[in-house]
């Protein structure tokens, strides 16, 4: 009778040690299958902002030309203000008006960092140098954000006196968006001898050097932010 009990609790706790094992065994496929999905998730993440920095980057090489040839055309005009007698034809200083009153237009998208960071994702990013770029983007496109503003106001004042005091025909006519000059008898050459001209000229010239400035910090930042958010790297 001893004999047949202790072969039943033998029996038993073999039993037992194997559901326990199984269990175990369970536990840890569905540990492994939980990571799987997680390193899934994580890699769609990264991929997805990936894309996303690359497109602003693009865009942003785009308006910086953009930046640049509006600098370049402002400090054009500047060199002929005030002086007398200039040599230079109407079409240019038309053509350079035209590019001076450019307003820059990037407009870097943030639908994927910001639904990152709103649904509590940002966490899951296991990159520690990647959340300090992020956070370092944010100031940076805040402060984007205000010389943009500040480009906008000294640009439009730019484009009002013009308005007042020259012909913007003349100035669609050389974008092609007019056939044919004003019929006034006015040229544009004349607003170089206004000293209204050149102080928002210069007003607008001050921002978009500024506003160049932090262009050149986006982009170093972005190259930065791609190269860590590919999927190989972020996980380091």
């Amino acid at each position: 009778m001893e004999n047949k009990t202790g072969k039943y609790l033998k029996y038993a706790i073999g039993e037992i040690v194997l559901v326990v094992i199984g269990i175990l065994i369970a536990l840890q496929i569905n540990q492994w299958n939980e990571n799987r999905k997680e390193n899934n998730a994580l890699k769609i993440l990264t991929e997805n902002l990936n894309n996303e920095f690359q497109k602003n980057l693009k865009e942003l090489e785009i308006d910086l030309s953009r930046v640049k040839n509006t600098i370049t055309a402002s400090t054009t005009l500047l060199s002929y203000t005030g002086l007398k007698n200039v040599e230079v034809n109407n079409n240019i200083i038309d053509s350079l008006i035209y590019f001076a009153i450019s307003n820059p237009t990037w407009n870097p998208s943030s639908y994927v960092l910001n639904d990152i960071k709103n649904s509590g994702k940002l966490s899951t990013l296991k990159n520690e140098n990647l959340k300090l770029l992020f956070y370092d983007w944010d100031r940076l496109y805040e402060d984007i954000l205000e010389w943009h503003a500040g480009s906008t106001t000294n640009t439009n004042r730019l484009v009002y006196f013009v308005g007042e005091k020259g012909s913007l025909v003349n100035i669609d006519n050389y974008n092609k968006k007019n056939e044919k000059d004003t019929k006034f008898e006015i040229e544009n050459k004349d607003l170089l001898q206004e000293i209204r001209f050149e102080n928002e000229l210069e007003n607008s010239l001050y921002s978009l050097i500024e506003l160049e400035k932090r262009y050149h910090k986006a982009s170093v930042l972005l190259n930065k932010i791609i190269e860590l958010s590919n999927t190989d790297d972020s996980t380091k």
